[in-house]
């Protein structure tokens, strides 16, 4: 019988796809990971993983282990669930998937009155996941998350979820404060009034973005494909959440999701005049989940908020 704790770092691998990764977030060594790998190998006469083009692979046999491992998981937390609904939900666990940009606008909005009706229920949030929050809901590390519907999932994930719409979102163009075309935002401060602009009509402008993902992919090339779009120069980032401020600081333009413009309040934002950048945010749960009384107020709590355009006041 595997234990609990190995099975979370064997998921932990498989997720990052590198021993060196999931050994610094899960604070072991490298070569306590490599030892449990060579040991369940052992137990289970059988390759568990393999390198290809640098990363860790699961193999065929690999992954039917990996498999259980996850309905495993989902199993004993289904009945933590239960048991934790005999108990009113007055106590528990909770834990919300959101990307880092978007999280300071919902959270502050949503959990001061999730925590006035569940203030023993222990909140654990995620900004950050290496493959997709999907793939932590699908293999049960997330109760919930928040996800765009576009993004590129992969089946074995995304047959696993159940995805609730809130509401879409568009690209703006964002302009440093230094442009002339920001001296419009002064005349017009609601961005959504100011007139649309061309993307191709700042070709020689140096731009802002985060480094490709695979992930947003599909999203992006719909919102380039209206125009001839190349840059003359880009600055990449890691973190996207930066962005912003490096506009603001006059470095360059960016395309942003237009939540930025309703965090701030301020800044040069431009609605596309070739508008293909439409996506809709979902809350995402696994479609054999329980959910909690606490899981259930906090996507209540979400969409009473969605209607009354909380997340979207300017």
């Amino acid at each position: 019988m595997v234990n609990e704790r190995k099975i979370d770092y064997l998921l932990k691998i498989a997720e990052t796809q590198s021993i060196t990764r999931a050994a610094k977030e899960l604070y072991v060594s490298q070569s306590a990971l490599s030892q449990l790998i060579a040991s369940l190998e052992k137990t289970y006469d059988t390759k568990i993983f393999e390198y290809k083009g640098g990363h860790l692979t699961p193999t065929y046999t690999g992954e039917m282990i990996l498999n259980t491992f996850r309905q495993q998981q989902l199993l004993e937390g289904r009945l933590n669930r239960q048991l934790e609904d005999v108990r009113q939900s007055r106590t528990g666990q909770l834990s919300i998937g959101i990307s880092s940009g978007r999280a300071p606008m919902f959270l502050s909005i949503i959990l001061p009155e999730f925590q006035k009706e569940f203030p023993n229920i222990q909140l654990t949030i995620n900004t950050r996941s290496t493959d997709g929050f999907e793939n932590m809901v699908s293999s049960g590390y997330l109760d919930l998350a928040f996800v765009m519907d576009q993004a590129n999932v992969p089946n074995e994930f995304k047959q696993d979820l159940i995805y609730e719409p809130l509401f879409d979102y568009y690209c703006l163009l964002a302009a440093p404060p230094t442009h002339p075309i920001a001296k419009i935002a002064a005349i017009q401060p609601d961005w959504r009034m100011r007139d649309p602009v061309n993307l191709n009509d700042f070709q020689n402008e140096t731009f802002i973005s985060a480094i490709p993902n695979e992930r947003h992919k599909k999203w992006e090339e719909n919102i380039l494909k209206p125009y001839d779009f190349k840059p003359k120069n880009m600055i990449r980032l890691s973190e996207e959440a930066a962005i912003f401020s490096l506009v603001q600081a006059g470095l360059g333009f960016a395309l942003l999701q237009d939540y930025v413009a309703f965090s701030h309040h301020y800044g040069a934002f431009f609605r596309l005049d070739h508008d293909n950048s439409k996506a809709t945010l979902c809350i995402i749960y696994h479609k054999n989940a329980v959910l909690t009384k606490a899981a259930q107020y906090f996507i209540e709590l979400v969409k009473r908020h969605t209607e009354l355009g909380s997340f979207s006041r300017f």
